[in-house]
């Protein structure tokens, strides 16, 4: 029975259950029943079998239900203060139960750097709450994540990474469509930049979108009638393009030469034309039935043009910031309200150097170069999209913070951790010297 039950967590229908779930609880707005039940299902794959990575699609389908949006701290619903509580409890189950080893990953120095700057921060901060407290326990529930999958995957894990993602894209596209379906005014809401998923605004959709099409491009190529696929990446591009996002749209911009490169490139030419004709139908359908509202986009871009919208202000704010704590910087809520509402400094960089200074920057640093450098290995296509898929998400965060954000944090370490054991699997055995 045990043994079925793991086969079927490994399976594409259940990969595909996880994502219509997803869905689902965010469309109908029961995340205070949806989300308990996943972080259930969660904690049980946790404590009852030895490879953790089918816990993977319900964590990450749990971070696209929430459904509500929230105007402070103070909305924040008591289930989502207990969710780093639940998650982190099946993982010290799982650990206890299976020996787990713990500290090891390529990440850990990074992550140990900017863990210590982020505590030193709060002697600089102007309140420490128990709002910020949360906070700090995300940031630490990020570095947990990270060092139990790196530790407890069992096996080469890439290829159903790459299936999530592309069914978590599918996920993001599709609530992007609905919401837009149920909005009084479609056209205004595009011209205004309205939408708000409840998890998050149009950067923060723009910035998962951007991760996830590349790995339906991937199944495209790599499938043998993945053609079929490609009409299904035009409609994730166009609901990107919808979120009226221009930081993420000019990313996808920058990585989609690759990949329409990557799609088209083929031994036979015959199949470079069924893959170009299949993007040309699906743009299309798109454009054809949705005409009005493309053009809402165009009006929108027209008007706003090359305005900032305050971010050159915002950046000489994060770096006053910088200048008054330079070594560990000024707090997690160094950009802060009078409503209690938690503002971000719209680049990763700058966002660093102003709440975690120095040290932090540091600790960013390291991390980035740990990223990229585990998805090196030479002819991998998975990778290769991999690497696509992180460098679209941190060019779009040098015009709106990605970096600290939950879903991108959690994706971005379970790509990792997913790596760093593929590689590892992939290294032959050491040689035992004899005498």
């Amino acid at each position: 029975m045990m043994r079925a039950i793991e086969r079927f967590t490994k399976s594409e229908v259940y990969l595909a259950l996880t994502a219509i779930a997803a869905v689902l609880v965010w469309a109908f707005r029961i995340d205070s029943i949806g989300i308990p039940v996943v972080l259930g299902l969660m904690f049980l794959q946790l404590a009852l079998f030895r490879d953790a990575m089918p816990s993977v699609p319900l964590l990450f389908s749990a971070l696209f239900m929430f459904s509500r949006t929230l105007g402070n701290f103070e909305e924040v619903p008591v289930f989502l203060f207990l969710t780093p509580v639940a998650i982190l409890g099946g993982m010290i189950v799982h650990m206890i139960r299976f020996r787990t080893r713990f500290w090891r990953g390529k990440m850990v120095g990074g992550i140990a750097v900017m863990t210590g700057a982020m505590i030193a921060s709060a002697f600089n901060a102007e309140q420490v709450t128990v709002y910020y407290l949360f906070y700090a326990l995300i940031g630490v529930l990020y570095a947990f994540i990270y060092m139990f999958y790196r530790n407890s995957l069992e096996a080469d894990h890439v290829q159903y990474l790459m299936k999530t993602m592309m069914l978590m894209g599918l996920v993001v596209a599709s609530q992007v469509l609905i919401w837009f379906l149920r909005t009084d005014d479609i056209l205004i809401a595009i011209e205004t930049k309205a939408i708000k998923l409840g998890w998050g605004i149009s950067n923060y959709i723009a910035t998962y979108l951007i991760m996830f099409i590349p790995a339906t491009v991937y199944f495209a190529k790599k499938w043998k009638a993945g053609f079929l696929l490609l009409p299904v990446a035009v409609f994730q591009t166009a609901m990107l393009l919808l979120t009226a996002s221009r930081g993420g749209i000019l990313a996808f911009a920058v990585i989609a030469v690759p990949l329409l490169v990557f799609t088209l490139k083929s031994k036979r030419w015959g199949q470079s034309i069924l893959s170009l004709g299949a993007v040309a139908g699906g743009v299309f359908l798109v454009y054809w039935f949705n005409r009005d509202w493309f053009l809402a986009l165009y009006q929108r871009f027209s008007q706003v043009m090359l305005d900032d919208s305050g971010r050159w202000e915002i950046y000489r704010e994060a770096i006053a910031a910088f200048l008054d704590h330079p070594l560990f910087g000024a707090g997690l809520f160094a950009r802060i309200d009078g409503n209690e509402v938690y503002h971000m400094y719209h680049n990763t960089f700058l966002h660093t150097l102003a709440t975690l200074g120095i040290v932090g920057f540091v600790g960013l640093v390291w991390q980035l170069y740990v990223q990229f450098s585990v998805f090196f290995r030479p002819k991998n296509m998975a990778y290769f999209i991999l690497v696509i898929s992180l460098f679209g998400a941190h060019l779009h965060g040098m015009l709106d913070n990605i970096y600290f954000m939950p879903q991108f944090m959690v994706l971005m370490l379970i790509m990792v951790a997913v790596a760093e054991t593929a590689n590892r699997l992939a290294e032959p055995p050491a040689i035992e010297r004899i005498g």
